[in-house]
């Protein structure tokens, strides 16, 4: 295997040079390349591994080393790490042509986005975006300088002192323009903090470490626990405590080098947390002694996250309510949320079972109009990672002879997050939408997803600065559902275009960026 070293060093001596690039070439092993995306991994992290000379796109469950291979290997002259941004990953180059690349999180395809410029320090080491801006930091092991990058131009401008922080190596920060940026030390190994206003570095604390060669890092957006990919004795995976600046220990260790870390980003849905997914003017059977069974499909996509699931009986028609008992599955998930309650009373209307409910159903009264909590809790459908898409099934049994009943709707209720960098749109169309486009900037094909909750006639065009149409994506007629179009631009100039999504009762415009 041909090796890229860049500097020779002892990896356990702080007496001989740091290096911003690839650690010793070790006995390096890259399991099988996998192909698509993995719809079950929830909030995990996307990775980028060293098998020197190229480099491996992949995916890992958080706290864990073991990553599963997106697409083929890559070659990359100097990487860097990754972030995420509006829903796109990207890595650069870390020395001279700074380049930054955008990553297919599904097909694992690097395409060049643009050369970036203005007053770097040798090596750029680390970038992150807070929500707002994009910060980034160079050095040269001596001095370390904080940056603004402009994502239109791709210039770098430098603000603030840096003479504090001799080998700043990876950027990390909480999204929200209000948190500060940390910054790990690979020369002194000490952890700083930069004002995002001032450009200023503070001192945190010793990490405790000797981190000896340039790595990555990110925050998880659920709890905004600091992960920092580190080097002692081999490549490894830590904790970073930013109060005390001192690196946790060991969670696990890569087979390769680890050259980046970014999680996906997590959003909530354009129209709120809440979707509600019912089945209306039913007459499902509930036979005298027998079980009635009725289904509803879900379908959210592969990236978002189920927090809470509530379910709304609307209207059960039984006698001595207490014959029945309701019981909801989603494939091997299972909970009996209504067991035998009311007595002799009769009927359920609009009940609603909801585990932060005040009454619990067995101590309420037919018809149970109201929340309360199911007599098995719901939490067990709180997925991750779209493994909530498909058919939830609601079973209702009576228990005893001597009467029937039907059921004519019900609803589940689900409040969910969205993760974006990977599948990152809501299928379910409850409401018009459309979503930016991906990549943007783009050369010379995006991708356009929208949504349309009912059917009509549906235009997608595209337009130029000056309000002239460009071309006409679409233009039929679209049962409900979520689409995408593929824009190739390849005939147009660069710069600012827009796309109008057109139907009888909305039009929403979106601006989009063409860079050749």
């Amino acid at each position: 295997m041909t090796a890229l070293v860049f500097l020779s060093v002892n990896l356990h001596s702080q007496d001989l040079p740091h290096s911003v690039g690839l650690a010793p070439v070790q006995d390096f092993t890259i399991s099988p390349i996998a192909t698509g995306f993995d719809a079950s991994i929830g909030n995990r992290y996307f990775a980028q591994i060293s098998s020197s000379p190229t480099f491996q796109f992949g995916k890992a469950f958080t706290e864990s080393c073991t990553i599963t291979n997106v697409g083929a290997p890559f070659a990359m002259t100097f990487p860097g790490g990754l972030l995420t941004r509006n829903g796109v990953v990207y890595t650069w180059n870390q020395n001279s042509p700074y380049q930054l690349w955008t990553i297919d999180t599904v097909t694992g395809a690097y395409t060049l986005l643009f050369n970036m410029y203005g007053g770097q320090l040798t090596n750029l080491t680390g970038m992150c975006w807070d929500g707002n801006e994009l910060f980034g930091i160079s050095t040269n092991l001596a001095q370390t300088a904080v940056y603004r990058i402009n994502m239109t131009t791709g210039t770098w401008s430098s603000f603030g002192s840096s003479m504090e922080c001799a080998g700043g190596i990876t950027l990390l920060g909480r999204k929200g323009s209000q948190y500060s940026l940390f910054v790990p030390d690979i020369v002194t190994d000490n952890l700083f903090k930069i004002d995002k206003t001032t450009g200023v570095f503070t001192l945190v604390g010793p990490l405790g470490q000797n981190i000896n060669f340039g790595q990555d890092g990110c925050v998880d957006p659920i709890d905004n626990t600091f992960y920092a990919m580190t080097y002692t004795t081999g490549p490894e995976l830590r904790k970073l405590d930013t109060v005390s600046g001192n690196l946790g220990p060991v969670l696990c260790t890569y087979a390769s080098q680890a050259t980046g870390m970014t999680f996906r980003e997590l959003s909530l849905p354009p129209n709120g947390a809440l979707t509600t997914v019912c089945r209306t003017g039913i007459n499902v059977s509930i036979p005298d002694h027998g079980t009635a069974l009725d289904s509803v499909n879900l379908v959210l996509g592969p990236a978002t996250n189920i927090l809470d699931v509530n379910v709304r009986i609307t209207n059960v028609t039984h006698t001595w309510d207490s014959d029945l008992t309701f019981y909801l599955r989603k494939g091997n998930v299972g909970a009996l949320i209504i067991n035998k309650a009311g007595g002799s009373g009769d009927n359920f209307v609009n009940t609603v079972l909801n585990d932060s409910a005040v009454i619990p159903i067995a101590s309420g009264t037919a018809p149970f109009t109201g929340s309360f909590i199911p007599s098995s809790p719901l939490t067990p459908f709180n997925f991750m990672g779209g493994t909530g898409d498909g058919y939830w099934k609601l079973a209702i049994t009576d228990t005893a002879g001597g009467d029937t009943g039907v059921l004519t709707g019900w609803c589940l209720i689900i409040k969910y997050e969205v993760y974006l960098g990977g599948i990152q749109t809501i299928e379910i169309p409850n409401y018009y939408f459309l979503n930016q486009n991906y990549p943007n900037p783009f050369n010379p094909v995006t991708n356009i997803k929208f949504g349309i909750p009912e059917s009509g006639n549906v235009r997608l065009v595209v337009y130029d600065i000056l309000g002239r149409e460009v071309t006409t994506l679409l233009n039929e007629h679209k049962n409900p559902g979520t689409y995408e179009v593929k824009f190739d631009a390849s005939y147009l100039a660069s710069g600012i275009y827009f796309y109008s999504l057109q139907t009888e009762r909305v039009t929403e415009t979106k601006r989009m960026l063409l860079v050749k």
